[in-house]
């Protein structure tokens, strides 16, 4: 009965201390966060097009297998991963809260350099008095 109550405590051990890891032959978290980034500008940039659906997915689907040689991964390893991670919920959404932190930045970034840039544009144009 004592062995039986040391393999378990064991394995609640061994349950409890690998949380953060993910298993062999699955994209880690940075790897995932990265390539989402990715993924999702050129989405962004993709319906900016204002293409037919249909001409839309063809687009994207260049866009993808790109990233994906970018990114060093295998379009099954992809797979496989967002397949893992969507039975993981939680790590899925730290994954996604990362994702859109770094396009919310990016946003921001790109909205103050448009402003400076407008700005700059608006000095030029001032006669050289008013500057």
């Amino acid at each position: 009965m004592r062995t039986k109550l040391l393999i378990l405590c064991y394995v609640v051990l061994l349950a409890c201390g690998n949380k953060d890891k993910v298993p062999q032959g699955i994209l880690p978290k940075d790897t995932m966060v990265s390539f989402l980034i990715d993924v999702y500008i050129a989405e962004g940039k993709v319906q900016n097009l204002r293409v037919p659906r249909d001409s839309a997915i063809a687009i994207f689907d260049v866009y993808e297998q790109k990233l994906l040689e970018k990114h060093g991964i295998n379009k099954d390893t992809y797979v496989k991963s967002m397949s893992y991670y969507y039975d993981h919920p939680q790590k899925l959404e730290l994954i996604y809260e990362t994702v859109l932190d770094s396009l919310n930045l990016k946003e921001q970034q790109l909205r103050e350099k448009k402003e400076e840039d407008v700005k700059l544009e608006e000095d030029k144009k001032k006669p050289t008095k008013e500057r």
